[in-house]
């Protein structure tokens, strides 16, 4: 055991070493090679990364060959906020309460019961506070400044997630959208060439996580992807429709990216742009639509 985990380490080690002295160029064969072997861990069969077929391929593919500094900008979600703004208005983002680059200035006494600290330049690095009274100060004041010291390309997976690698770290103060003391559910609109085509919601993400995949009609379909299968009921929301142009808008000019909207009291609001969902590492079961999610994607940026 002790063996695997120290050649696991070393592994994960070096694939991130190379990818730091990569910089900002394409994957070569030596990282392609590395990577390979993490996705055939992670999928189950030898990925194509220059000729891609399936969803996860094209993921991979972007992340090791796209350096478009689009996808920097939009993995930046401060500066994503200015492209929601642009194209459909300020009204579907949700409040900032404070922002800067030292947490030791964030006014807490100044901060309403309930809120959300994040930083802009990965993902996962957010604290959900639903009672100020028994925020513990000093070990959420450390957490967050460690995530401002890393490097989240380099810091996490093989270090392929390219897009955060040239964001600089912000933390800031964001309104809290859930209702007692869960957020809401997460809407996952999964748009290619500016359409929806799926739908992914989270429920209860920081807690007992569950989730179902649906189709553009809210048609629940058969697919692990991942995280535990929601077997309760699925309430179509009344403003769906709204949702669907909302992230059709915000889609628009990209051949694939996931947008991520909240549905609270039916006000919808925006949550972030994905251009690496999951990281490129959830594995679709049944395989078959890992294909044909794929098929769906036309890459307009293919490496030659």
């Amino acid at each position: 055991m002790n063996y695997r985990r120290s050649a696991k380490n070393l592994y994960t080690y070096f694939c991130r070493y190379y990818s730091q002295k990569l910089g900002d160029r394409p994957a070569d064969f030596t990282y392609r090679s590395l990577c390979s072997l993490k996705f055939i861990k992670e999928h189950g069969y030898y990925p194509r990364f220059k000729k891609p077929r399936s969803f996860s391929e094209k993921i991979w593919h972007r992340m090791l060959f796209d350096r478009s500094p689009i996808w920097t900008e939009i993995s930046d979600k401060l500066k994503a906020r200015e492209l929601v703004k642009e194209k459909v208005g300020e009204n579907f983002l949700p409040a900032i309460l404070w922002q800067g680059e030292r947490p030791e200035e964030i006014p807490f006494a100044e901060l309403p019961d309930r809120f959300v600290i994040k930083t802009n330049h990965g993902a996962g690095y957010n604290v959900i506070v639903t009672n100020k009274k028994n925020l513990e100060h000093s070990r959420v004041l450390r957490r967050i400044n460690d995530w401002l010291n890393l490097n989240f390309t380099y810091a996490t997976f093989v270090g392929m997630a390219w897009a955060y690698k040239n964001i600089y770290p912000r933390v800031y103060v964001e309104s809290f959208l859930g209702q007692a003391e869960k957020p809401p559910l997460d809407y996952k609109f999964f748009c290619f060439s500016g359409r929806v085509e799926y739908l992914q919601i989270s429920f209860d993400r920081f807690g007992d996580a569950s989730e179902r995949i649906l189709d553009r009609n809210f048609n629940v379909l058969d697919i692990y992807n991942g995280v535990r299968l929601y077997d309760g009921p699925i309430k179509r929301p009344e403003n769906y429709e709204e949702m669907i142009r909302v992230a059709e808008t915000l889609s628009a000019g990209f051949d694939f990216i996931r947008v991520d909207l909240y549905n609270v009291n039916g006000k919808i609001y925006f949550g972030e742009l994905t251009c690496y969902p999951a990281g490129g590492l959830a594995a679709f079961v049944p395989r078959k639509w890992d294909f044909i999610f794929g098929e769906k994607w036309i890459l307009e940026n293919k490496y030659k």
